[in-house]
Order: C-alpha cells, then sequence, then structure tokens
C-alpha cells in the first residue's frame, strides 16, 4: 500500500474532459505503479548468494550438516548455504580441484585430517581462512578454537589455514562388566601400557574371547600413540616446515610398541581384526574388553554394547619422560577456494562465524558425537549439564588438552599420508602375523613411505 508523498505522486488524472476513462492514461498509469513497485522492492526480491558447502560425511552427521546449513539460511536472507555430498574425502577433494579448474569450485570444502598437506600444496586454489576472513571485514580469534585443534590447522604464527569443525581424537573404551567379572575395577580403567596388558591378562583368564582390540591401526598406534609420546612422525617439525620431510617413525619406542602388539596378538591378549572400523563390533558384541576407537563412535558404541561401557584416555608408557601429551585431532576442517567475489567470501564468513558459535558448536557435538571446536562450545556443554548426563563424553576433549603441546603432538603435514598409512598398515600386519619384526616392519614403512614423499615434492602426486 501507497501511502504519504508515494500515494500522492501515483495519484494521476485518469479521466478525459467529461469525466469518461481514458484506456490509454489507465495503462500507462498502471504500468508506471508496478514499475514503482519494481524498484522499491527490488533488494526484497534480489536472489540470496548461494555458498556452495561440499561436505563429506554420510548418516545422521550429514543430516546435522544439512540442518545447519537450514538453520543459517533461516537466520538471513542475504546468503542461501548448499550442503551438498560429493563422496568420500579423496573423491570429494579430486572433484573439488577439477571444479576449480573448471572455474566452479565449492565455496567451501570439507575435507580430513590427512588430506591437509595436499590441500596446503595446492595453494594456487586454496584461500586460507584467516585471509578469507580478512577479505571479508571480519576479525578471527583462532584462540577461541581447542588448541590442539588450532595448531593442527594453522601456520606457525597461528593464523588458520582452515576451519576446524568435526573434531575426535583416540579414547579407550571398555566393558565395565567384563571388568567386575574380572575382578578388575571398573572405576580405574588402565592409564598406563603395562596395566592396560595385566588387565587384558585378567580378563582373559576370566573368560573374554579377546583382552583389547583396535580400530584404525595407523590412526591409533601411529599417530596417536607417537603424539602421547612426544615421537617425531618426521623431520621438518613433522612436515610443518618444508615438504622435504623425511619419515623418522622406526624409533626404538615405537617399534617397542609394534612388538608388543605381535606379543599379545599370539595369546588373543590382543586381536587384531582390521584397518578400519572393523573392531568396533568385536567390542561390542562382547568377544574383546577393551577397544582403542575414535571419541566419535561413542555414541554407536553405546547404543550398540549390550553391556555398560566406559571410556578412558589412550594409554602411554610410563617410562617415556613428559608422557602422557596430548593426543591428536582427527576429523576434519572447512577449506576456502580462491576466486570469489568480496560479497562470497561475505557469505563464506558469516556460515564459518556461524559454525563456530558457542551454541551451534555445542549442538553439532551433542548430536553427532564429535567434539565441540571451540572452548567456549566446550564450556556451554559444561554449563548446560552435559557431561555429568553423558559421561565419558568429556573424555575426548580433556585428552586433546592433556599435558604439553609439543613439537610433535601438534599434528602433521606430510603429503600422501592416506598411502603412508596403508603402507603402515601392510608392514605391521605382517609383524603381527610373526612373517617379519616390529624394526624390520617400521624400517620397511618408512624406506617406502619416503619415496611417496620424494613423488610428492616433485610432482604434487602420489603413486
Amino acid at each position: 500500500m501507497l501511502t504519504g508523498w508515494q500515494g500522492a505522486a501515483f495519484r494521476p488524472n485518469l479521466r478525459r474532459p467529461g469525466g469518461r476513462w481514458d484506456r490509454e492514461r489507465v495503462s500507462i498509469a498502471i504500468g508506471a505503479t508496478m514499475m514503482f513497485l519494481l524498484l522499491a522492492m527490488g533488494p526484497v526480491l534480489a536472489a540470496p548468494i548461494e555458498i556452495r558447502w561440499w561436505i563429506g560425511l554420510t548418516g545422521p552427521a550429514q543430516e546435522q550438516e544439512i540442518r545447519l546449513a537450514e538453520e543459517f539460511n533461516r537466520t538471513q536472507s542475504e546468503y542461501k548455504v548448499t550442503a551438498t555430498f560429493q563422496g568420500q574425502y579423496p573423491e570429494e577433494r579430486a572433484a573439488a580441484f577439477a571444479a576449480f579448474k573448471d572455474g566452479n569450485p565449492p565455496h567451501i570444502l570439507q575435507m580430513f585430517d590427512a588430506g591437509s598437506a595436499e590441500m596446503i600444496h595446492a595453494n594456487a586454489a586454496i584461500l586460507a581462512v584467516s585471509d578469507a576472513y580478512d577479505r571479508a571485514g571480519i576479525h578471527l580469534d583462532p584462540t577461541q578454537f581447542i588448541p590442539a585443534a588450532r595448531d593442527y590447522y594453522s601456520t606457525t604464527d597461528h593464523r588458520l589455514l582452515s576451519q576446524p569443525f568435526n573434531l575426535s581424537t583416540g579414547v579407550l573404551f571398555f566393558n565395565r562388566d567384563a571388568f567386575r567379572h574380572a575382578g578388575l575395577d571398573p572405576d580405574k580403567p588402565p592409564a598406563t601400557w603395562p596395566a592396560l596388558i595385566d588387565a587384558a591378562t585378567a580378563l582373559r583368564a576370566a573368560g573374554s574371547a579377546c583382552g583389547f582390540t583396535t580400530t584404525w591401526l595407523s590412526w591409533i598406534m601411529l599417530e596417536q600413540f607417537s603424539a602421547i609420546h612426544d615421537q617425531a612422525l618426521a623431520t621438518q617439525h613433522n612436515g610443518r616446515d618444508g615438504a622435504d620431510a623425511v619419515l623418522t617413525f622406526n624409533t626404538p619406542l615405537q617399534v617397542r610398541m609394534v612388538d608388543t602388539l605381535a606379543t599379545l596378538q599370539q595369546d588373543n591378549r590382543f586381536d587384531y581384526v582390521g584397518r578400519s572400523n572393523e573392531a568396533a563390533a568385536k567390542f561390542t558384541n562382547g568377544d574383546c574388553a577393551m577397544l582403542l576407537q575414535s571419541s566419535g563412535g561413542q555414541p554407536a558404541i553405546e547404543r550398540d554394547a549390550g553391556f555398560a561401557v566406559g571410556v578412558a584416555p589412550l594409554p602411554y608408557w610410563p617410562d617415556i619422560a613428559g608422557a602422557p601429551h596430548n593426543t591428536m585431532v582427527g576429523g576434519a576442517s572447512n577449506w576456502v577456494f580462491r576466486g570469489f567475489t568480496d560479497a562470497e567470501y561475505r557469505g563464506i564468513v558469516a556460515f564459518l562465524t556461524f559454525l563456530a558459535k558457542p551454541e551451534n558448536d555445542a549442538q553439532w557435538a551433542r548430536s553427532t558425537g564429535f567434539l565441540p571446536t571451540t572452548v567456549a562450545g566446550y564450556q556451554l556443554m559444561r554449563h548446560q549439564g552435559f557431561f555429568s548426563q553423558h559421561p565419558g563424553r568429556d573424555v575426548a576433549v580433556q585428552s586433546l588438552m592433556r599435558g604439553t603441546l609439543s613439537a610433535n603432538s601438534w599434528g602433521y603435514r606430510l603429503g600422501c599420508w592416506s598411502e603412508i598409512r596403508d603402507i603402515f598398515d601392510e608392514e605391521v600386519e605382517r609383524a603381527l602375523a610373526q612373517q617379519q619384526s616390529g624394526d624390520v616392519a617400521l624400517d620397511n614403512a618408512v624406506r617406502r613411505g619416503n619415496e611417496l614423499l620424494r613423488q610428492f615434492q616433485q610432482n604434487a602426486a602420489c603413486g
């Protein structure tokens, strides 16, 4: 409805002399009125700027990602985030870089931790998140993020390369009922490797089919293990200081761990099941009384287990000075592509800021089993009583903040790491099968892995 001066401006005389209506004048007046309305409503009718967010999760977590995008869209009308699944992380990354070459990349790409080096190396395509915030004119305070996550995805001067999102780390799950049956105190889970080995011995004697097992062999027994004990994976600050890094994860301590697993495998105090998540079923069905696993698996484990589940930090060797340090961040982060307008970068940053709000960060963690990325999100969950209502869900955050963040516990930045993980798994599997010793296994893994690193250094390609 037009009022005041607007109405007066569009109240023409539409009659000819004598009071008869003039169709031509009526048509012109209606046209002018419609033009005025369209001009006045232009900003309202303008389509929102699309922000394409390519995501790599499936199942309930993917549903929560889509929900977050939809909630952001409801908070404002200038931008519209579309969350699209483009395959598992390696396939998603390849598709994103192909789209960049074609001039139509996603604005934001969710990429797993092991792919960080490849993302950083593609600096012609990737804009550091801190730079994206600068383009948008928004201040980014990296200290809002949990330190282990912040350091993993930042430069040495704490400028974020990507923004932490779905975080996890390694923890120990244990069967409280099996502990009681074996005469073990479920309120005092093993904190060290000697204590865990003793517990596994007692559990086997009490009838458990196996003492403990592990998922994600290389992630738990190489990456997490090395961080906890301040052991380097490679030179050059674990690859952060240059692509010429050389693998070094064949130290006496790392060899000791492989040989220990091989010994325990012989009498099922340890039972190796597979390279990914297969071992979780051996725990939830009651066969194995302890499980080394990602913290992100806790909701599913508690859902599927027919017994009371306990959660504790990953064990450490007590004879190693300074141990235990923090565990290492797993999961994924959000990366930003180059080539967009300032208006698009304002939309990108608006969405990333939305994700990092404590209330959204906390809700994401509550609903998925991932960890809060921000200190404020973690504190909000504590204040709301979430951790007292869900015992053990805070163990992972405490593990990430445990001890002193060291030059070796912050993480790594090594090319072809997915392939190097496979090499580690293959060589250690041969040690577990008594086909070679731990030192030979890790020497082989280091040699083969270094060959890949040199290929990546020269050609930015693996294999």
